[in-house]
């Protein structure tokens, strides 16, 4: 039987006791009171518990944090809701739920002050609760920018509370990276990959400052303020480099459609999920990306973003670039590529594969599917049931994470990129290396040269790491933050960048018409279904002399604004209680 340890990760199913106990009851989301009650280890052990909850990983589909991005250029999206919004939402948003679980820490906080601990267990739980604080403050200024630093318990109606003026961005991230270091420096060492531990924090550290450094960079315009969060950025991330407790393996498939990833080198933490007869945790997104509801394909964009075999970016490989079929598009590519879209079928509506599996762009994204398990036609197949296992914090982000701020501060050495990103080219591209000579980066002596595509004025160095980023990370969930703090919202515009709305091309559609017409009866699906009934439902955009199909009718039309999408409008719900937070820009 998979193996029980689920743990903490079993987030509001059960609460940890100990390390590898249960608790039946559901974690208590109102706290006790009293003496008797905040006596000893235990009581923290129950209350933080709680904050196993902000582990995100697998969902239903895309209420997880993987493949859940609402607007991306990696993948299209359904024809429900492509567009940003017009109207300030009338809710109280992140705003409210980030501001309650804070003072859920604090409240733990403020407890364990009158409680006896001994030093060791004090400065692991406040390091902990540091770190809950720490994130959902860092989840405001995500999503708002300016906000309010709560680190004290309060209550939520409070009349001071309620009239308190925003904070620079810039001052709210400080506090947070200096709650993550407490945290970092604090923390119990790493025991198994279910709980919560400093290299966690110095994870979430190197996360947050990189995130504020390129926002203080490209967004305000402020390199000094910038260097000073890349440079933490940078560190963090050394930190657990340095600890030579992670490495990059050779499979990179197995770290996303796994039943097992206990003894996984890559995670730092993941989320263990079983269904049978005796724990029931499931997840639902292998059966959403093996089903008929039409799954986000993968863009043209995004396959045209991995490098040829030879290293290079398509636009300097002599081999150049051929998708007019999807193996001619996908093979010969970045390893990475073929573990994460599927190279032998085109997925169209109107033009299912078998059990009707489609996407909205005729690319399928494969990444999460256990062949195992689709194969013998498994009951663990169908979402809610799905048991693989998913990650929620991997080694591959801790490298990247420091590339980037290595680069950015425009101090990578040969031997950073060796230790990062050639880690990852060499390991889960199975391309080679990098070579890096200040700002110049070259592969077994080509050099890259400007890419058509970086209207953007960075250099080479940093616009190739930032492919190595997405390469590695699509689906993860990374997108649309990094495409904001790098101000790259035009990626996300349908008239700026068509190629991020389509996916494969008319001719692709036509070779797979013709082969399965004449090899594949499709068990009789679609045996002698005219080609003009696809042309005829299809989406189509035309991309210099080509079309393609395109995942978003043509009513549709996503435009980013830049001078207000970058930020979500503060919700009605909290600006009417109170007018001194203001609003965003645009809005």
């Amino acid at each position: 039987m998979k193996k029980i340890l689920i743990a903490a990760m079993v987030l509001a199913t059960a609460a940890l006791v100990g390390c590898e106990k249960f608790l039946t009851e559901e974690p208590q989301s109102s706290f006790p009171d009293g003496p008797t009650f905040w006596s000893g280890e235990s009581a923290l052990q129950m209350e933080t518990n709680y904050f196993y909850t902000a582990f995100s990983s697998y969902g239903a589909a895309h209420s997880g944090r993987f493949y859940a991005d609402s607007k991306s250029d990696d993948y299209g999206q359904d024809n429900n809701n492509p567009e940003y919004a017009v109207t300030i939402p009338s809710g109280t948003g992140i705003w409210a739920s980030s501001y309650q679980e804070a003072r859920r820490a604090n409240l733990i906080m403020a407890r364990m002050a009158n409680m006896e601990l001994s030093d060791e267990v004090r400065k692991h739980y406040e390091g902990f609760c540091r770190f809950y604080r720490a994130i959902q403050h860092f989840d405001v200024v995500r999503a708002y920018g300016d906000c309010v630093w709560q680190d004290k318990e309060v209550s939520m109606d409070d009349p001071e509370w309620q009239s308190q003026s925003r904070t620079d961005r810039a001052e709210i991230m400080r506090k947070v990276c200096e709650d993550l270091k407490f945290a970092a420096e604090n923390s119990r060492d790493y025991k198994n990959g279910n709980t919560y531990h400093k290299y966690v924090a110095y994870l979430m550290l190197s996360r947050a400052a990189l995130f504020e450094g390129a926002w203080q960079k490209y967004q305000e315009k402020n390199t000094t303020v910038a260097n000073e969060f890349f440079k933490i950025a940078k560190e963090a991330a050394d930190e657990i480099i340095k600890s030579g407790k992670w490495s990059i393996h050779d499979n990179y498939a197995a770290n996303y459609n796994s039943k097992d990833l206990k003894g996984n080198s890559e995670m730092l933490m993941y989320k263990v999920f079983q269904y049978d007869a005796d724990v029931k945790l499931g997840h639902g997104l292998h059966g959403y990306s093996s089903s008929s509801t039409p799954t986000w394909g993968i863009t043209k964009d995004a396959v045209e973003s991995y490098c040829n075999a030879d290293g290079l970016p398509i636009h300097v490989s002599e081999v150049g670039f051929d998708d007019s079929t999807v193996k001619s598009a996908i093979a010969g590519r970045d390893a990475r590529l073929a573990a994460n879209v599927c190279d032998s079928v085109v997925m169209l509506d109107t033009y299912a594969w078998r059990s009707g599996i489609n996407s909205t762009t005729g690319y399928w994204l494969i990444k999460f599917v256990n062949w195992n398990d689709y194969i013998t036609a498994s009951a663990n197949n169908l979402a809610p049931y799905n048991d693989t296992d998913g990650p929620v914090y991997m080694y591959s982000e801790v490298l990247l994470n420091y590339a980037e701020a290595c680069a950015e501060l425009g101090s990578m050495t040969q031997a950073d990129a060796d230790k990062s990103i050639n880690e990852l080219r060499t390991k889960h591209g199975k391309i080679p290396a990098l070579t890096v000579s200040g700002n110049t980066v070259s592969v077994n002596g080509t050099v890259i040269t400007p890419d058509p595509k970086n209207t953007y004025g960075v250099n080479e160095l940093i616009w190739e790491i930032r492919r190595e980023r997405r390469c590695e990370l699509i689906c993860d969930g990374f997108r649309n933050d990094d495409l904001k703090r790098w101000k790259m919202g035009a990626q996300l515009d349908f008239s700026k960048n068509p190629s991020g709305i389509v996916g494969v091309s008319e001719d692709a559609v036509k070779a797979y018409y013709k082969y399965t017409q004449e090899v594949y009866d499709w068990q009789g699906l679609h045996k002698d279904l005219p080609y003009d009934n696809i042309e005829n439902k299809e989406y189509w955009v035309t991309i210099g002399d080509k079309r393609y199909v395109s995942a978003f009718a043509p009513t549709r039309n996503r435009v980013f604004d830049e001078g207000k999408n970058y930020l979500d409008p503060l919700p009605s719900g909290i600006t009417i209680i109170n007018p001194n937070l203001g609003q965003n820009p645009g809005w």
